[in-house]
């Protein structure tokens, strides 16, 4: 859910805004939220993950390995400079995707072998729950898409406890603002001029630095991060209460309630999208299973939400 506050404007009064007192500001709030030594503001998730694979000078000698089923935008991203593969662990990087606020956690017998290895986790649509913590797999290296969990126009959060990592970051932030703001206004236009014109996906996931206009809509979204953690919260425990078999993740929340399509059966499909979802959460034994996902996060409507929840009763109730 995208929100839209007055302040998204493209040309800031610079004496009501303060450029990188507002990043430090966002980069701590982050920080204190996931627990980490240090956030990173970054203008995307996309360019997140590029950022990491840039410091350990990642190229096309190199494989990543992503999950099966895995979004577009993680694809596209890894695909403009590097190899890509599935399922082969015996590669440069693992990318462990925490799907929709499951935590996947590499089995402790392989964490030794990967010590070598980069691991990245990938969380990029999830929200500290009760018992968050970063790093699940004896990574450095977390990303969050502030898009998905606080309806920003751009940006993403680098999680890290590695000093010289942050500083390097830190270096890239400012480098080209004429770019990144570019990149911001190729967005924008995109959103809400010509849908047609997605070439500010290519610029994004080459595109380090931050800018006023985003940095600014990042700030006044800031509050969403509440709102969607107590939205989701309340929204879990309603479906729990009407559907038995469901489980949540204790440790992540994600932006959708997973309904497994054979213990539910096929006529969810008229009002649920299907997917395919690895339920044992192992990300190296990798067991697909066709799902139907219902979304819950703060961009859907209390009405919108009520409804499809009550048309999903009334189905199950025919079982």
């Amino acid at each position: 859910m995208l929100q839209w506050p007055d302040t998204l404007k493209f040309k800031i009064n610079k004496s009501k805004f303060n450029f990188k007192k507002k990043v430090i500001e966002i980069e701590n709030f982050f920080s204190k939220k996931y627990k980490t030594k240090y956030a990173v503001l970054s203008p995307s998730g996309r360019s997140s993950i590029n950022t990491i694979l840039n410091f350990f000078n990642f190229n096309r000698s190199k494989i990543v390995n992503i999950p099966l089923w895995t979004s577009a935008c993680l694809v596209n991203s890894l695909g403009s400079f590097t190899n890509i593969s599935v399922k082969n662990y015996k590669v440069d990087c693992n990318i462990i995707v925490h799907k929709w606020g499951y935590t996947f956690r590499i089995p402790k017998n392989l964490k030794k072998k990967l010590k070598k290895k980069l691991v990245i986790d990938d969380s990029a649509d999830c929200l500290p729950n009760y018992n968050y913590k970063p790093f699940e797999n004896n990574s450095n290296y977390e990303i969050v898409s502030l898009p998905k969990i606080i309806g920003s126009l751009c940006g993403g959060i680098i999680l890290t406890n590695d000093k010289k990592f942050y500083k390097y970051c830190k270096k890239k932030q400012y480098i080209n603002s004429h770019f990144s703001k570019s990149q911001t206004l190729k967005k924008y236009n995109s959103i809400f001029i010509n849908k047609s014109n997605q070439d500010w996906r290519y610029y994004e996931s080459f595109n380090h630095s931050v800018d006023p206009i985003g940095v600014n809509n990042i700030y006044e979204c800031l509050k969403n991060f509440k709102i969607n953690i107590d939205v989701i919260k309340e929204r879990q425990e309603i479906i729990k209460k009407n559907f038995k078999q469901i489980k949540f993740d204790t440790k992540r929340l994600g932006p959708c309630a997973i309904f497994e399509k054979k213990k539910y059966g096929k006529k969810f499909i008229k009002i649920l999208e299907k997917k395919h979802f690895s339920f044992g959460l192992d990300p190296f034994k990798e067991k697909y299973s066709t799902c139907y996902i219902f979304p819950i996060h703060f961009g859907i409507s209390n009405k919108k939400f009520k409804i499809t929840l009550n048309k999903l009763i009334k189905i199950a109730r025919k079982k």
